[in-house]
């Protein structure tokens, strides 16, 4: 984006081929029924960030699923929950990152300060990183329902039912 405001502001030459690919390519993939803001931000964004995001879309896409063989209000509280779920994830993550960063404005603080104890051991850090990432993935499906009749607690299964 950087990039792109720069050539603009300072009256350089600009590739103009990589906007008409770009809008080739976002009529290619609205004609295939491929949301292209979806796709476009695949591309834009580095794997780190889109891996959770794959990941999650994968879970919603079996959910879904799940759900339209549930059918009618079973399924829709499962569609319901999963929302609910990622959408309080998200807004988890982006308040964490906004903590993270008001943080860095006091001067007291410092990176040593909430390093885990394998942090400095790569190793360690990513099966740690990897199995509370399947543990996250794994609590989205079953609470949303996916990996069992209804999903939440008994009191809403027994409501449910009735």
């Amino acid at each position: 984006m950087k990039a792109l405001v720069e050539g603009f502001m300072s009256r350089q030459p600009v590739a103009y081929i990589l906007f008409g690919a770009g809008v080739m390519t976002t009529i290619v993939m609205e004609m295939l029924g491929v949301s292209s803001m979806v796709f476009a931000l695949g591309m834009y964004l580095p794997l780190d960030l889109n891996t959770p995001a794959l990941a999650g879309g994968i879970i919603a896409h079996f959910v879904g699923k799940k759900s339209e063989k549930a059918g009618g209000h079973r399924g829709a509280v499962m569609r319901e929950r999963g929302v609910i779920l990622a959408s309080g994830l998200m807004a988890g993550g982006a308040l964490g990152g906004v903590l993270g960063a008001a943080l860095r404005l006091f001067p007291w603080y410092s990176e040593d300060k909430i390093k885990t104890p394998f942090y400095d051991h790569d190793m360690i850090s990513q099966i740690v990183s990897a199995a509370l990432f399947t543990g996250l993935c794994l609590y989205l499906w079953f609470s949303a329902g996916g990996g069992s009749a209804l999903g939440g607690n008994s009191a809403e299964r027994v409501k449910e039912e009735t």
